[in-house]
């Protein structure tokens, strides 16, 4: 009986021990934010929204692919534009300073930035009145400082997207796993 019970203790304790740490195991962030362009003639802030996996590879560093968009205000060049969508597709890094269930965090990122815009025009042949049309795809970099407590993430984050525009973003999401 004395052997049992030793052996569930030091199963209990094993078991307990390695619920400890996150290393190895995958979350995924999902948020949404407010998005304040600092560069760009006639861009006012907008939305934006999140989605991002990600695999921890120690306790204190994660790796992760972010997917976002930012849906901003525009206020035309030419009279009929009426807003504008950044889309960008990032592989992330963040550092942990903390454990436990409230940690801080600083992270940076690297991908593909791509801008959509919107006309407000009228098509007589197909009856439309909007139509759509893609920008350049460009390589951006991100940097960004955060708190997650439980699994509530909030995140402010510096996007620089080519030479002549960038874009922060403050956001709040909900983490699923860990």
């Amino acid at each position: 009986m004395k052997v049992l019970f030793l052996l569930f203790t030091l199963l209990c304790f094993a078991f307990y021990t390695s619920a400890q740490t996150n290393e190895g195991t995958f979350k995924a962030d999902l948020g949404a934010g407010y998005a304040i362009p600092s560069q760009g003639f006639g861009v006012k802030p907008g939305v934006t929204f999140v989605a991002e996996p990600h695999y921890y590879l120690s306790q204190n560093f994660a790796l992760g692919l972010r997917f976002e968009g930012a849906l901003l205000g525009y206020e035309a060049q030419y009279n009929d534009e009426l807003f504008s969508f950044f889309g960008s597709s990032a592989i992330t890094s963040d550092y942990y300073f903390t454990k436990g269930r409230t940690r801080t965090f600083l992270g940076i990122g690297t991908g593909l930035f791509t801008r959509h815009y919107i006309f407000n025009e009228y098509d007589y042949e197909n009856d439309q009145f909007y139509t759509s049309g893609y920008g350049a795809i460009k390589l951006g970099f991100l940097g960004r400082i955060g708190l997650e407590a439980g699994h509530i993430r909030i995140a402010a984050s510096y996007n620089v997207i080519g030479a002549n525009f960038s874009y922060s973003a403050f956001t709040i999401g909900y983490i699923i796993g860990e």
